[in-house]
């Protein structure tokens, strides 16, 4: 199975809903195939300036390391050398900051990655949980 377009709309257009339900305004939502392509990117009214950026680097941060953008962060440590030499190796697509996660389908096979960016980490990744529950797909631990 792929991650189709419709799934993709609906766990971003429902991470934004959300967020919004919360009052928290400022959201992007970056939803990405098991390739690392967009498949949706979407940023509210209210969104700031690098929200797209930021929650792409979180996404494939996701997707090339195959646990949530958080889990890198804690395995990491505050390992800034270690950070920073990723963060050249991929180009600037490496962001060990919670708020990235996989998108399975039933059967635990990954179809791409969600990231939100505009709250805090935490709540970036349970927004985007939230996102993926709404298209009836499952968060890869």
């Amino acid at each position: 199975m792929t991650l189709k377009l419709d799934h993709a709309n609906t766990i971003a257009l429902a991470t934004i809903a959300a967020a919004k339900d919360e009052n928290i305004t400022g959201m992007t939502v970056v939803v990405t195939d098991a390739g690392g392509h967009v498949r949706v990117a979407m940023r509210a009214d209210e969104a700031g300036f690098f929200g797209f950026e930021i929650a792409l680097a979180k996404a494939t941060t996701a997707l090339g390391f195959g646990t949530s953008s958080a889990q890198i962060a804690r395995m990491l440590g505050g390992n800034q050398a270690a950070v920073a030499g990723l963060v050249g190796a991929t180009g600037g697509r490496f962001l060990p900051l919670g708020g990235g996660i996989l998108i399975a389908d039933g059967a635990g096979t990954v179809l791409g990655a969600v990231a939100a960016a505009g709250s805090t980490p935490e709540n970036d990744e349970r927004l985007a949980a939230a996102g993926v529950a709404a298209a009836g797909l499952i968060v890869q631990p």
